[in-house]
């Protein structure tokens, strides 16, 4: 019994383990998109709402939440200019996900055999994330709009919430089209000889 337990601790950890890589990774990988979907609403409200309350006691929760929502929009662009100008570490912590990331910005097969085998699955899975992305920011521009309209009777935040959404929209559209020609470029399968008979 003691045995089995040993083993499920073992197994929780190497899973856990797996899980934590699995972040890391997802978080050098991922797209200042996919980032700003991961970042926003808990930046928004774990940093964004106790630094407006802090300062302006007086705003109102959802003047609070909309202004913390506006200062927190920023962390997708910032995380996307961030990682361009710090490509040389990226390079060093993680190279195939570099290799990787070029290749998507710049629609180009890589000349690397290891990274070439890992593209397809690489292109998935952003292709994947970058709905679930699109999806996640545009459900929350939707009730940032829905709250500035109805709740806070502010035209002005409604108008650049829908800008945020127009523009992750643009960008996911350049992003997905960017995978569809890249997997293009992607050699197929090798055919299989057909049975003669």
């Amino acid at each position: 019994m003691d045995v089995d337990n040993g083993e499920r601790r073992g197994g929780e950890t190497v899973a856990a383990t797996r899980r934590r890589r699995g972040w890391k990774r997802f978080l050098e990988r991922a797209t200042g998109l996919q980032l700003m979907a991961v970042y926003w609403v808990p930046m928004t409200v774990f940093v964004g709402l106790p630094v407006r309350w802090l300062f302006d006691r007086q705003e109102s929760l959802v003047e609070a939440v909309l202004n913390a929502a506006l200062s927190a929009v920023w962390i997708g662009p910032a995380l996307y200019l961030g990682r361009r100008v710090a490509g040389g570490q990226d390079t060093r912590r993680d190279p195939e996900g570099y290799a990787l990331r070029e290749a998507l910005r710049t629609g180009t097969v890589p000349e690397d055999d290891e990274v070439r085998a890992d593209l397809p699955g690489h292109l998935a899975g952003q292709r994947r994330a970058t709905w679930a992305a699109l999806l996640s920011v545009l459900v929350t521009a939707l009730g940032l709009i829905l709250l500035a309209l109805l709740a806070a009777d502010n035209e002005g935040f409604a108008v650049i919430f829908g800008v945020v959404a127009a523009v992750s929209a643009a960008v996911a559209a350049l992003t997905l089209t960017r995978i569809r020609r890249l997997a293009s470029l992607l050699p197929g399968p090798p055919e299989k000889p057909r049975p003669q008979g």
